[in-house]
């Protein structure tokens, strides 16, 4: 989204503009700015339709060739930008004017060169570009019509950009307000959902869903907009979700450009409670025009709420459409909550559920997509900072556990007598009354050092001879140090992995450790806090 500040002829201020794509009227306003520009002096050359502009500051003059070979765009350029070569190039002239007065000439003349640069190229080649990315981004964002290639690439910019951001932070610890966000902006969309009104409920359905669908599964946010429309299927009570995975993750050597070649199809099953909204939202829109893709999410609840007509396309829910709903749902929710909640990107929930399903556990889906991602620094985006994670959910947990009874007083943490219902195990007692009846699933939960389930020393059931053991098992700084340390050590686990010379089972060993020593580091940081009260 483009924002165009111009000065006001009377006055000493400036209004802006928000410009989310450009079309009609505001190919017509970029005019009206390149004339404004011209009587100025600044602007030498004769008209907006030209091919080559001047501009001057007085200091120095600056030339933009802004023309491409007609042929090279239509040929690898227009089936993934969806726009012709003429919108195109109204579009980076457009582009150029809207940023006339917030860049100076000679950045504006290196993004005119970049931006050019795109005429001609493939999906393959624009998503390697390495210049002035955040200007691409935008650029492409801007174009009218729509394409699933084009959201493509524009996700894999941004990818490349928090990554790159990333880089540059590397040394510093992520801050645990992000998480503690992510937590507060639960809340208000569970709270909201209850209740919405069907109008609402219609426009806000693709970010509840992105919310929690992508939560738990981490599905990319093309992935996720590009849903089937026929992804149920009932299965002995419950529901199989089916959803597409890009076959193009690391690799852009086969590109078919089309959903069938670029995607597979993959099924997993989901709680009956996103099932029973799916199938509502199903019904809801079941007489609403459909999407020649053959997607769930349609574009008409998203039109009619905000007013605009009906685009003579086929429908699809964009990313960029995504994107807008997101904005809507903090302006409209979130701001009149009086909630303090940081910007979430809608890549972020991917961050969640990788993370998530580290500290929930190992299992082959999971190692699998670890062992997959091509650069390790993008991987460590999930597991980096789990212990912050570790804190701020503990925290969370114990602020709702006081919330519902202000009567806590604390917990003898040491308690001199065992308690009354507990066996005799090796080296000590334990208190799971489970484990009497021939259960294991408290035994499942406990994981030692070098990954082995059912390790009583770690276990929150054991209560061992030597009470040093069990006091050493609450010991908040050993807890974050070992949860870190095994954050690091599932890191080089990866890396042996993707240069083939490791094993995913060593991932999942990895896995567990990790699932151990956040379960510890939780039960550590909920005992000082109920022990501090």
């Amino acid at each position: 989204m483009l924002t165009v500040k111009q000065e006001e002829v009377m006055g000493n201020f400036r209004r802006q503009a928000l410009i989310r794509e450009i079309d009609s009227e505001t190919l017509f306003h970029a005019k009206e700015i390149f004339d404004d520009y011209k009587n100025r002096g600044v602007i030498l050359n004769h008209s907006f339709g030209d091919h080559e502009w001047k501009l001057t500051n007085q200091v120095q003059n600056v030339g933009f060739v802004l023309i491409a070979f007609e042929g090279t765009f239509q040929k690898n350029t227009m089936r993934w930008v969806g726009c012709n070569y003429s919108c195109f190039m109204d579009c980076i002239k457009s582009y150029i004017v809207f940023n006339l007065g917030q860049l100076s000439l000679a950045t504006l003349q290196e993004v005119a060169r970049v931006l050019s640069k795109i005429v001609g190229m493939t999906k393959d080649e624009a998503t390697k570009c390495n210049e002035c990315l955040n200007h691409i981004v935008t650029f492409l964002e801007s174009i009218p019509g729509e394409s699933p290639e084009r959201d493509y690439v524009i996700e894999l910019l941004e990818e490349r950009i928090e990554r790159s951001l990333w880089k540059q932070k590397q040394n510093k610890q992520r801050q645990l307000a992000d998480f503690k966000s992510y937590l507060q902006f639960h809340d208000v969309i569970t709270n909201f959902w209850k209740q919405a009104d069907e109008k609402q409920r219609l426009f806000y359905f693709p970010l509840y869903l992105w919310w929690n669908l992508t939560a738990i599964l981490p599905l990319r946010p093309t992935e996720f907009l590009l849903i089937p429309r026929d992804c149920l299927r009932a299965n002995r009570g419950s529901y199989d979700l089916t959803i597409r995975r890009t076959r193009l993750k690391g690799s852009f050597s086969q590109i078919g450009y089309s959903i069938d070649s670029d995607y597979d199809l993959k099924t997993y099953s989901i709680s009956n409670t996103i099932a029973d909204e799916l199938l509502w939202y199903q019904s809801a829109t079941s007489n609403m025009p459909g999407t020649t893709i053959k997607t769930l999410l349609l574009q008409k609840p998203h039109n009619d709420y905000l007013g605009r007509p009906a685009m003579q396309s086929s429908g699809y829910y964009t990313y960029n459409r995504m994107n807008a709903c997101l904005r809507c749902f903090y302006n409209e929710v979130i701001e009149t909550s009086e909630t303090n909640i940081a910007p979430i990107k809608l890549g972020d929930t991917r961050h969640i559920a990788m993370t998530n399903l580290i500290i929930s556990g190992g299992s082959p889906i999971i190692c699998r997509e670890l062992a997959g991602h091509s650069d390790i620094d993008i991987s460590s985006h999930y597991y980096a900072n789990i212990s912050n994670l570790v804190e701020c959910v503990t925290l969370e947990k114990w602020r709702k556990a006081k919330a519902h009874n202000t009567n806590i007083e604390g917990i003898a943490r040491y308690p001199v007598l065992l308690p009354k219902d507990m066996h005799r195990v090796a080296g000590g007692y334990c208190d799971a009354l489970s484990i009497k009846e021939g259960k294991i699933d408290e035994c499942l939960k406990s994981v030692g050092d070098d990954g082995q389930i059912g390790d009583c020393v770690f276990c929150g059931h054991y209560w061992p001879d030597d009470q040093g053991v069990r006091l050493a098992f609450y010991d908040e700084k050993t807890g974050r140090q070992q949860v870190d340390s095994d954050s690091r050590y599932l890191m080089k686990m990866i890396e042996l992995v993707r240069k083939g010379i490791g094993h995913t089972e060593d991932i999942g060993t990895a896995l567990l450790r990790l699932q151990r020593s956040s379960n510890h580091y939780g039960k550590c940081l909920f005992e000082k806090y109920r022990g501090t009260n």
